[in-house]
């Protein structure tokens, strides 16, 4: 195995030093995954599928609308229908149901499905103590699959499996959603191979599935190390010979190789299309798309996410720019975190939010009026790594009709009556805490690596970059540094011409460069004399091919 020096340098940085560490940590195998039974409730869950199948009892699938939810459910639906059993799904409206359980919509399904049966969430039922009583009332036993903090209340479902359960006994707690949901369905394969409670049925293997565990996993930003490494790793293998069309023609229709996979082209490309229709209300096509079972309409289905996500783009560009504008003045009330309130887009809340945290830095919490009902507010919050966004929202419990999430990301919803309070209390909690805008950035800054320009191509170099993959939270690729460099030309370009891109002399070739939003370092730094420039590389996909770039993050 060949190793550039300046990739040993950067896994270095991450103390994997040995020879042995290197290998692990680029080729993890799937054989190192833990026991599904390690989960708390895993036994209880397997036996009340177990005996649903047997009793021939109705099960639905619950799922959240974001990715991580599709395709968790889209994952225990596929597996399902290998085992030969029918279920039904639902994900819920965003704009109109809300998130998580709806009871209003549970009793629907009450009165349509038969007297005995079984209901399975998938990335969401956590927070749902009073629904889970009324689905039991309705008639169903319930599994809740989840991954969000478990509240202190009690939890009513039959069965629980969270891998942030206290008592629980599997040793990775930062699961995604669709991860649960692939622990659970791999749980239900093992005692349906070894113990043979179901005669003749069919026994599926479930690497394929990995393929929609890395997708939700990546796009709910979570950690990718340990155990979630050797999941998406495998499931970037898995998508490259997928036999699902709507993975497919996701990828066919957004000009990726999905042989050559990126998390930044899953992050990016891929999250984004599948979001926008539940940020439109329309998280039916999404579904309808992993579930297709021909080409002709898994490629009508993606070509209308596609559609979908230039509209959301429309909507978010002319929500962030009102926010700017809020934030201006909000700022000066505070400046540790911004909860901003005004006439934006609920679909887009998040985003907005996350836009607004690359800016500031600092957590954000991005508020309108229910579309339906003004004396409600929603909400959505975002934060830069090493904030705790759920546990300081979580201090303004009382002024919420609920909340729930993680440390970077939450939601929330609350009388409008409580928001003047609710504002002030969280201003009020951000000033007693110690993360200060400027020691939470020192201290998660990159470690770079040195590295001339020039050898920023090299073939060794650019295989290892495609080894290291998946790279993102918790796991940032190499963040390179050139001390001494010259660039040949530049110009500037996009809105308001605030991006730079140019050529910067090689030692032995030329090496075309962008940067975004760097444009205003030609008037700070002579580019025709020797700079410094710190960069990264991204892979681009562009008409069937695919080519590495090299992308500035700061030149001085």
């Amino acid at each position: 195995m060949s190793v550039h020096p300046a990739i040993k340098r950067h896994l270095a940085h991450h103390q994997l030093c040995s020879e042995e560490e290197t290998e692990n940590y680029l080729f993890p195998q799937l054989k190192d995954l833990p026991s599904p039974f390690l989960l708390k409730s895993m036994d209880t869950a397997v036996e009340l599928i177990i005996s649903a199948i047997k009793n021939k009892e109705d099960i639905l699938i619950w799922g959240d609308y974001d990715v991580d939810g599709i395709t968790g459910t889209s994952l225990l639906h596929s597996f399902f229908k290998e085992i030969g059993v029918t279920v039904k799904c639902h994900i819920p409206n965003r704009l109109t149901d809300g998130y998580g359980l709806n009871g209003a919509v549970l009793r629907e399904y009450a009165t349509s499905l038969s007297s005995n049966k079984l209901l399975i969430t998938v990335d969401c039922g956590i927070s749902n103590g009073e629904e889970l009583v009324l689905a039991k009332k309705y008639g169903f036993k319930t599994i809740v699959t989840d991954h969000h903090q478990v509240p202190a209340s009690t939890l009513y479902a039959d069965a629980t499996i969270n891998p942030k359960q206290t008592d629980c006994e599997f040793p990775f707690s930062d699961l995604s959603g669709v991860g649960v949901a692939f622990y659970l369905a791999a749980a239900l394969r093992n005692v349906i191979a070894n113990n043979n409670p179901l005669k003749g049925i069919y026994i599926p293997n479930m690497k394929p599935f990995l393929a929609f565990v890395a997708i939700g996993t990546i796009a709910d930003i979570m950690p990718l190390t340990g155990v979630n490494r050797i999941l998406v790793k495998g499931g970037f293998e898995s998508i490259s010979s997928t036999s699902y069309r709507g993975i497919k023609n996701l990828f066919t229709t957004l000009d990726i190789d999905n042989g050559l996979l990126t998390s930044e082209a899953v992050s990016y490309r891929i999250a984004p299309a599948i979001n926008a229709a539940g940020r439109l209300g329309e998280v039916d096509k999404p579904l309808k798309l992993f579930l297709a079972e021909n080409d002709a309409s898994a490629k009508e289905y993606a070509s209308q996410l596609v559609q979908l996500n230039n509209r959301r783009r429309q909507i978010t560009e002319h929500n962030f720019e009102t926010a700017l504008d809020i934030s201006r003045k909000e700022l000066s009330l505070c400046n540790k975190l911004l909860v901003i309130l005004g006439d934006f887009h609920e679909g887009v809340l998040g985003i907005v939010a996350s836009k607004l945290v690359e800016k500031y830095q600092i957590p954000i919490l991005v508020c309108c009026y229910h579309p339906a009902d003004r004396t409600i507010i929603k909400g959505s919050g975002r934060a830069p790594e090493g904030y705790d966004l759920y546990r300081l929202i979580a201090g303004t419990e009382r002024y919420l009709k609920n909340f729930g999430g993680h440390e970077v990301a939450a939601g929330f919803s609350l009388p409008a009556t409580n928001f003047i309070r609710f504002k002030e209390e969280l201003y009020t909690l951000i000033s007693s805490l110690n993360n200060d805008k400027n020691s939470v950035s020192n201290r998660l800054e990159n470690k770079f690596v040195e590295l001339s320009i020039s050898e920023s191509l090299d073939r060794t170099l650019l295989d290892n970059l495609m080894q290291l993959e998946p790279t993102g939270e918790a796991n940032p690729k190499p963040l390179f540094l050139d001390r001494c460099t010259r660039f040949v030309s530049y110009s500037t370009f996009g809105k308001n011409r605030a991006h730079l891109k140019g050529v910067i002399r090689g030692k032995y070739s030329n090496i075309p460069v962008i940067g975004f939003n760097l444009a205003d370092k030609i008037s700070v730094v002579n580019l025709k004399d020797r700079c410094s420039v710190l960069y990264s590389h991204s892979l681009d996909y562009y008409n069937g091919r695919s080519s590495w770039k090299v992308h500035l993050k700061d030149v001085f």
